[in-house]
């Protein structure tokens, strides 16, 4: 019989009672206010010591709510859900982003700012919140994502749109015989009925397929996968490993660019140049893929002006441009070369307050808006940290500088229109921009404030503009290319009939027949 890990066995029949209780107390409608009394309640007049006298965990409520579903009538069961989703950002994009770990060494090379923990995916340290997860479950990609998938659930998260973040290095470094397997594995556990486990405890494995059949069989699943992100280094892309990646199914491909700086490459052993990223990022675009960059500030042999001129070239430069930005300062940590430079004096990293300054002048004066900045730094613990030179929440400080300062970011993440009422008209905008020899349309769906509901990024390769280049694949011949098509707000089942979340307002469709108009001004046969 299946149960989550972590949930309670031995108090089953007392939160069963308790929301037996919740259920006979609720009339016609039920707050979070009401439902901590309701709770408060119970604890006191049964004379229980249940739960240590405190609120249970929400997630073991979801649980009985669908283990037990027999005993609560529906319109309890529905009342009562929407009040124990905690993490409702979530799925505040449209989508559920699921992270898991490749296992193992995962890149050869020997970066000087790179930890290399013993037993930990290179690049990542033991206490990260997934690494964590990974750990727990072995590094097994079936029961990574089934377990996360289970959590989500519980959380009230509609699991039909997936988005797959695949860590732990550079993932073009494995096998092919591994990352198949991996892969396959992914597929597997996203093909899985998570409702019925949880509610059934049935968890007799189906059959494995082999990696097409089980990829086929997700177009269908529950749990659609609509994105497949990974990591990997700029110089271990090319047509071959773009052909293989299409083959997976990624759609998103990260590149470690760190800092455009041939000098600061040598300076931390890199074993790259800057062509390398340059060569990249037109392949990756011209396949299809969408491109993310990981930048680093506070690099050895950089300093605030020099890293501010580093992101500037990064997004006005036409060879680079990327579509997704994680910025990374530099952290001082264990099992790094830093670590001793830094020891012995040889490395001496500028202040938090110069690091924020130069963040908020890249903010400002810098960000596109048709780039999204994922990450301001990494999920590492001050703990692990040497130097503490920046802490956890440095995206809050930085946003409450910024809000002090008036000042507006303009990338994409900081203008999704998450779970906030649309202001005044929506209107369709087209952003246009030369980019590593092609040329890229941004059309967004905006309402009066700026808030983005949806985009789409078509490129007109540069295969198109430059006869001298070939396509990768027959398929992009004459073609323009569709890279990524979002639409913003809270994740919605698919096959709902509900008008009132942006998913469903049709701008997806009406963004992608812009799209197709373009593609025929521009002489092109097709759209892919």
């Amino acid at each position: 019989m299946f149960y989550p890990k972590n949930f309670p066995k031995k108090l089953e029949k007392d939160l069963v009672i308790l929301l037996l209780y919740i259920q006979n107390k609720t009339k016609t409608e039920l707050t979070s206010k009401n439902l901590v009394q309701y709770i408060h309640q119970y604890l006191k007049t049964s004379n229980k010591t249940i739960f240590n006298g405190s609120v249970p965990s929400y997630w073991w409520l979801q649980f009985i709510l669908y283990r037990h579903k027999k005993k609560f009538s529906a319109d309890f069961v529905d009342l009562i859900r929407p009040l124990l989703t905690k993490t409702k950002t979530r799925s505040l994009s449209g989508i559920i982003p699921l992270s898991l770990f490749t296992k193992g060494v995962g890149c050869p090379f020997n970066c000087a700012y790179c930890p290399n923990e013993p037993g930990i995916p290179k690049s990542y340290l033991s206490d990260e919140p997934a690494v964590m997860r990974a750990l727990r479950h072995k590094f097994d990609p079936f029961k990574q994502t089934q377990s996360r998938l289970i959590m989500f659930c519980l959380s009230n998260h509609p699991l039909d749109k997936v988005e797959i973040i695949i860590k732990g290095g550079t993932f073009s470094f494995y096998s092919k015989q591994y990352r198949i397997r991996f892969m396959k594995r992914i597929f597997h556990a996203c093909n899985t009925n998570i409702q019925n486990l949880i509610m059934t405890g049935n968890n007799q494995k189906e059959k494995s397929l082999d990696f097409n059949e089980e990829q086929k069989q997700n177009e269908k699943a529950l749990s659609r996968i609509i994105g497949i992100n990974i990591e990997t280094r700029p110089d271990y892309i090319n047509q071959s490993e773009l052909r293989y990646l299409r083959k997976l199914g990624i759609t998103h491909v990260e590149i470690g660019v760190q800092a455009l700086d041939n000098d600061i490459y040598t300076l931390i052993r890199r074993g790259h140049t800057i062509q390398s990223v340059i060569n990249a990022t037109q392949q990756l675009k011209d396949a299809g893929f969408k491109v993310g960059y990981h930048l680093m500030l506070n690099l050895p042999g950089s300093d605030t002006h020099k890293d501010f001129v580093l992101l500037k070239k990064a997004f006005e430069n036409d060879l680079f441009k990327p579509d997704h930005l994680k910025l990374y300062p530099t952290a001082i940590t264990p099992f790094t070369d830093i670590s001793k430079w830094y020891k012995e004096g040889i490395y001496k990293p500028y202040s938090l307050s110069e690091m924020i300054k130069t963040i908020i002048a890249f903010k400002k004066n810098v960000v596109p808006e048709w780039t999204r900045i994922g990450r301001l730094t990494r999920d590492i613990t001050t703990t692990m940290m040497e130097n503490k030179q920046f802490p956890p929440n440095l995206r809050e400080l930085i946003q409450k500088e910024m809000s002090a300062e008036n000042i507006a970011c303009k990338c994409i993440r900081c203008r999704e229109i998450k779970d906030t009422q649309i202001q005044g008209k929506i209107k369709m905008r087209i952003i246009k921009y030369q980019a590593s020899g092609g040329i890229e349309y941004f059309l967004e769906y905006v309402d009066e404030e700026n808030h983005s509901l949806g985009f789409l990024r078509l490129r007109i390769p540069s295969y198109i503009t430059n006869k001298k280049i070939k396509p990768m694949f027959s398929v992009l011949k004459n073609a323009s290319i569709v890279r990524e098509l979002h639409v913003y707000g809270q994740s919605t089942e698919i096959g709902s009939k509900t008008k009132k979340n942006i998913q469903h307002k049709s701008l997806g469709e009406k963004l992608l027949k812009k799209a197709e108009k373009i593609t025929q001004k521009q002489g092109l046969t097709k759209i892919v």
